[in-house]
């Protein structure tokens, strides 16, 4: 890896929202499966937050960076999802 993507790592690693997405989407869909397999509803309903949680920072994100038709698909995407879970 080059010096320049080492750095552009670096300042992605430090940026809060990374967290927050990936925490968010990946650690939130692992305790929703969990719950679901373990048939526990409080645990399915925290995981389905730190999802949804993680699909708004993304969306923000990614619109705070002028990618507008990536910022709508993510915004679809959690919709659709939100009318899964809920129905």
């Amino acid at each position: 890896m080059s010096k320049k993507e080492q750095q552009d790592v670096k300042i992605e690693l430090k940026n809060p929202f990374f967290f927050l997405t990936f925490g968010g989407c990946c650690i939130g869909f692992q305790v929703f499966i969990t719950g679901s397999i373990s048939e526990i509803k409080i645990i399915q309903h925290i995981g389905s937050g730190l999802v949804f949680i993680g699909l708004v920072t993304a969306c923000v994100s990614t619109f705070r960076q002028r990618q507008f038709k990536k910022s709508f698909a993510l915004m679809m995407i959690g919709i659709l999802g939100a009318i899964f879970y809920f129905f």
